[in-house]
């Protein structure tokens, strides 16, 4: 008994300690954090588009962002709910919607924005569930992950396009 009424001081130390780590390690981000994020900084202007065509793991085709663009290409939030995009695909337009970020496991942003583009549809909405890769003061970087199945006889294929748009400030 004597002895561990000596140890009792440093079992308590190390109880302490573990249910600190376990509060601090549940701790998500604050929504409001990352709003203010995306809200505080103004415009966000795109610096890097990269789109990655894959059939199973194999890479099949880069895009990068058009440099012979000469529209500066801009995302901007604001605190109300609203998203405006500037000169989406080079094209001469501004596009408007409605934006919420979810902050769970994996951070996405989602906007019901249409864009004119170059595809067949001629319209889409690129940022209707984009994963936040970073998101900082300065910089801004979104994921859009599409899959589809192709079939290759006699085998089944998994083709993924993985749009990457980095902006800063």
């Amino acid at each position: 008994m004597h002895t561990f009424t000596k140890k009792l001081p440093i079992v308590i130390v190390v109880a302490l300690m573990f249910a600190g780590w376990a509060i601090s390690s549940c701790k998500k981000e604050n929504q409001s954090t990352l709003n203010s994020f995306l809200t505080d900084n103004g415009l966000w202007k795109l610096a890097s588009l990269r789109v990655e065509t894959l059939h199973n793991d194999t890479s099949i085709r880069f895009d990068t962002l058009n440099v012979a663009c000469q529209h500066t290409q801009s995302f901007m939030f604001d605190a109300g709910g609203t998203c405006t995009y500037n000169y989406f695909n080079c094209l001469d337009q501004v596009t408007q919607g409605p934006w919420t970020i979810n902050a769970g496991d994996i951070i996405t942003l989602s906007s019901t924005m249409k864009c004119k583009d170059t595809t067949k549809a001629g319209v889409s909405t690129p940022f209707a569930q984009v994963q936040v890769i970073n998101l900082g003061r300065n910089s801004l970087v979104f994921q859009d992950v599409k899959t589809d199945t192709l079939r290759k006889s006699p085998r089944i294929v998994l083709r993924r396009r993985i749009t990457r748009y980095g902006f800063i400030h």
